[in-house]
């Protein structure tokens, strides 16, 4: 009878739960298909999200390479001005320098032209004077070395001029010769006429005679001597100055001649100077513009390059920051959307969870009620055994033991976890459930069977009472 009665309470238990469990089933569907349609709401939210974010790169891109290119473009024209710019000033500076090189050369080219006629005959010159100097080595020249013959008169002894006068000069003085032959004469014919036999008288008249007149005749004589000597000297001199007069109108011209050539090769020298000066000035002048030229152009690309550079970086400055507002605008929609729609998820898991855990609950209860009618007739084993059958039927639902509160151990499942009778903290009730539960605890099963324990978003741990086995 009590096994009979048993039965039927079960099977009035059974037939309660069944209607709980089907009101909850629907219940559950309606909030799954409510779920569903908010996922694909946010699939074509997340769609059109990211079409936008694409077109909007896209516009930033071609905004992005638009802005390059007209900087480049800009670029590319100041480099080209200044490079044309540059050509034009080294143009202008090598005419300069050309110009200025052409008219020195032509002053040098005048000067040398105008002195070459006086260089051709100071060579000349020089040439005949040293010939005549006997210092070219043409001995062939006419009058070679004629002009280094020292001065002589043929068949004079200039040496004589200096002689004293003596007797051996007064016997070659041809008036004393004469006076002495007369006075011979006229003492030979005395004689004669005395027929060899003279007085006293005329002997002394004779000796008398030869005294007076060798006193007289060597006066006479030395008179001449010294008469002839100074018109030798004299003549000597005019004919030393006629040939110093001579050699001088013969080489005075030839050294004018050399001296003009010496001064024209000065000048020409000076003139080859002044033209290496002004063209080496000319070449510095050039050089020095030249290098500022340089200077300008290298500091004018140097200046475009780095307003290209400035311009570019804040182009993609600008790119990042715009990329960065379009993904961050996107995010904090998507995060938006993911939001609403996992409130939504949760709402629909958490409508669906209620009712299959009210209506597991409600058939739990049912299940309860008669089993602890028919404790008395099969025992506490086989509640437990009645249990385990219908808590498997129970979705994923919160059993971490830190959302319990008031928490009370009622029995042992076959497979060795610990049945509890609990409630939800007040945090979780509208989640799970007023009122008093019946279950088991996360943090034991993840110990037995840990594929049966998942985490919910808010980081508290579920069980899905299905894999409880």
């Amino acid at each position: 009878m009590a096994g009979f009665i048993a039965g039927a309470i079960v099977v009035g238990a059974y037939l309660s739960s069944e209607a709980a469990s089907d009101a909850a089933s629907t219940q559950a569907g309606a909030a799954r298909e409510a779920g569903t349609a908010s996922l694909e709401g946010l699939q074509l939210q997340i769609a059109a999200d990211r079409e936008n974010v694409n077109l909007q790169i896209a516009a930033q891109k071609d905004a992005l390479a638009q802005t390059l290119a007209a900087q480049k473009t800009a670029a590319e024209a100041g480099n080209a001005a200044a490079a044309a710019a540059l050509d034009k000033q080294l143009g202008a500076q090598k005419a300069a320098l050309d110009q200025t090189l052409g008219l020195q050369r032509e002053l040098f080219n005048k000067q040398v032209e105008n002195l070459k006629s006086f260089k051709d005959a100071g060579e000349k010159g020089q040439a005949r004077l040293m010939d005549l100097l006997g210092l070219s080595g043409n001995k062939d020249a006419p009058g070679y070395g004629s002009a280094t013959e020292a001065f002589k008169v043929e068949g004079f002894d200039p040496n004589t001029l200096f002689q004293q006068f003596n007797a051996q000069q007064m016997e070659q003085d041809p008036g004393y010769a004469f006076r002495l032959a007369e006075g011979q004469k006229a003492l030979e014919r005395s004689t004669a006429a005395g027929r060899g036999l003279q007085s006293g008288a005329a002997l002394k008249a004779a000796a008398r005679y030869g005294q007076e007149m060798g006193s007289q005749e060597y006066q006479n004589a030395f008179n001449r001597f010294q008469a002839n000597k100074s018109f030798q000297a004299q003549e000597y001199g005019n004919a030393f100055n006629r040939f110093n007069i001579e050699r001088q109108n013969q080489l005075a011209p030839l050294q004018a001649l050399t001296a003009s050539g010496q001064a024209s090769a000065a000048g020409q020298a000076a003139a080859a100077g002044n033209f290496a000066s002004g063209g080496s000035q000319a070449l510095q002048n050039y050089g020095a513009g030249q290098s500022a030229a340089y200077g300008n152009y290298g500091a004018t690309t140097g200046d475009i390059a780095a307003r290209t550079g400035a311009g570019q970086s804040a182009a993609y400055g600008n790119y990042g920051a715009n990329l960065s507002n379009i993904y961050g605008s996107s995010n904090a929609a998507r995060q938006s959307a993911y939001a609403a729609n996992t409130a939504n998820q949760i709402g629909a898991i958490t409508g669906a969870g209620n009712a299959m855990a009210a209506g597991q609950i409600g058939s739990a209860n049912a299940f309860s009620n008669a089993l602890t009618q028919g404790i008395g007739l099969y025992g506490m084993n086989q509640q437990n055994q009645l249990y385990q059958q219908y808590l498997n039927r129970l979705p994923p639902v919160g059993s971490d033991a830190a959302i319990k509160e008031n928490i009370c151990k009622i029995g042992v499942l076959d497979n060795g976890l610990n049945l509890y009778k609990f409630e939800y903290q007040a945090p979780y009730k509208d989640t799970w459930g007023h009122g008093e539960h019946i279950g088991v605890m996360a943090q034991e099963v993840e110990q037995i069977i840990p594929e049966a324990v998942s985490v919910h978003p808010d980081g508290y741990k579920l069980v899905n009472y299905s894999m409880i086995h």
